[in-house]
C-alpha cells in the first residue's frame, strides 16, 4: 500500500512538474523572442539610422563648406553666390538632422544637442550670406575675410563649433547602439534565460522515462518520447535567434566601419577647405595679405598647416538600405517562430500529461482494488 502511494504520489508530482516546466519554456521562449524582434527593430528602424544620418549632416555641413570657400576663391561668388552646391548641401545637412531628431536615441542630451546644432546652422548661414553681400562690394573685401572666418569659426571650432557638437551626438548615438546590441535581449547572455529552463524540462522528461521503465518495465512511452522531441525542437528554433543577435552585431560592425571611413574623408576636405579658405582671406584682405585683415585672421592663417597634395576623394553615395538591411532585417521564418514556440510548448504539457496519466489510472485502480 505504502509502496503504492509513493510511486502514485511521485507521478503526481512529475506531471505537475513537466507541466509547469513547459510553461515556464513557454514563457522564457516567447519572451525572449518577443524581446530580440523588438529591441531590432529599435536598431533598424531607429538607432541604427540616426548613427548614420548624424554622419551625413556632417558630410553634407563640411562639402557645403567647401563649396562656398571655392566660390569666393575662384570669384563666382560674384554672380552666383555661395554656389548652388552650397545650397543644395545646406538643404542636404538640415534634411539629415531632421531625421536624427526623429531617430535620436540618445535621449534628452541628443535631443538638447540637436536643438544647438540647428540653433547654430542660421547664425552660419548668415555670416556666409554677409561674406556674399561684402566680396560683391568695392573695397568689402576685409569685411568678407572676417565673416568667412566667423562662418569657419562656428563651423569648425573644436570644442564648440557646429561639428565638434555633431562629433558629440555622433558619440551618443553609437554608445546608444552598443547599449542596444550588449545589452538587454540582443545580449548574448540572454541565451541563459531560455536555454536554462529547457535543459531542466529536458532532463526531467529522461528522468521521467527512465523512472516509468524501472517501475513499470516499458521501455518506451510514446508520448514522453514525442515530448523530448518536441523539446529539442523547441530549442533548435529558439536558438536561432542567436544567429538574429550576431546578424545585428555585425551590421553594427559594418556601420561603424562606413561611418569612420566617411569620417576620415570628411576630414579630409575640412582640412583641404580650412587650406582654401586661408589663401581667399588673404586675396581679400588686400596686398598686405592677412596680416592687413588684423591679428584673428593672421593667426588662423599661420595655424593652417599644408594639406597632402592628393585631393580627398568624394565618398560614394550612401545606399541606407543596403548598409543597414542584411543583419538588421527581420528573417521570413521569424513568424513561424512566433507561432511555433506556443503549439511545441502546449504540445509538450499535453504529451507529457497524455504519457503520464495511464501510469496514474493504473496506481488508482489499484489503490481501489487494495481498500
Amino acid at each position: 500500500m505504502t509502496a503504492i502511494s509513493t510511486t502514485r504520489q511521485t507521478l503526481w508530482w512529475l506531471r505537475l512538474g513537466l507541466v509547469a516546466g513547459s510553461l515556464l519554456v513557454l514563457g522564457t521562449a516567447l519572451a525572449t523572442f518577443l524581446g530580440v524582434r523588438a529591441s531590432i527593430a529599435e536598431v533598424r528602424e531607429r538607432t541604427a539610422p540616426a548613427v548614420l544620418e548624424v554622419s551625413l549632416a556632417k558630410e553634407a555641413l563640411v562639402h557645403a563648406h567647401d563649396a562656398a570657400v571655392r566660390a569666393f576663391e575662384h570669384g563666382q561668388a560674384k554672380l552666383t553666390g555661395p554656389s548652388e552646391q552650397y545650397e543644395d548641401e545646406i538643404a542636404l545637412a538640415s534634411q539629415q538632422l531632421a531625421q536624427v531628431a526623429e531617430h535620436n536615441a540618445a535621449g534628452e542630451q541628443g535631443s538638447q544637442t540637436l536643438r544647438l546644432i540647428e540653433g547654430l546652422l542660421p547664425a552660419y548661414n548668415g555670416f556666409i550670406g554677409r561674406a556674399d553681400a561684402h566680396f560683391r562690394q568695392e573695397g568689402g573685401g576685409p569685411l568678407a575675410a572676417s565673416d568667412l572666418l566667423s562662418a569657419a569659426d562656428l563651423l569648425t571650432a573644436p570644442d564648440n563649433g557646429i561639428l565638434a557638437r555633431l562629433d558629440t551626438l555622433e558619440a551618443a548615438q553609437r554608445a546608444a547602439l552598443d547599449v542596444q546590441l550588449d545589452a538587454n535581449w540582443l545580449d548574448p547572455a540572454i541565451t541563459v534565460l531560455w536555454a536554462l529552463p529547457l535543459v531542466v524540462l529536458l532532463g526531467t522528461l529522461a528522468w521521467t522515462q527512465r523512472f516509468l521503465a524501472r517501475r513499470f518495465r516499458r521501455t518506451v512511452n510514446t508520448a514522453l518520447l514525442a515530448a523530448t522531441a518536441a523539446c529539442v525542437l523547441l530549442g533548435t528554433a529558439t536558438a536561432l535567434l542567436l544567429g538574429i543577435q550576431s546578424g545585428a552585431r555585425d551590421s553594427a560592425a559594418v556601420l561603424a566601419r562606413t561611418v569612420d571611413a566617411r569620417s576620415a574623408t570628411t576630414t579630409a576636405v575640412a582640412d583641404r577647405t580650412r587650406w582654401t579658405l586661408t589663401q581667399v582671406l588673404a586675396a581679400q584682405c588686400g596686398p598686405g595679405g592677412v596680416v592687413a585683415c588684423g591679428d584673428t585672421v593672421a593667426a588662423f592663417a599661420a595655424a593652417t598647416p599644408v594639406p597632402p597634395t592628393v585631393p580627398a576623394q568624394p565618398p560614394p553615395e550612401v545606399d541606407e538600405a543596403a548598409l543597414l538591411g542584411p543583419g538588421l532585417t527581420e528573417p521570413g521564418w521569424s513568424g513561424v517562430l512566433g507561432y511555433g514556440i506556443p503549439v511545441l510548448a502546449a504540445g509538450i504539457g499535453v504529451l507529457a500529461v497524455g504519457g503520464l496519466q495511464p501510469r496514474l489510472d493504473e496506481y488508482r485502480f489499484r489503490t481501489r482494488r487494495a481498500s
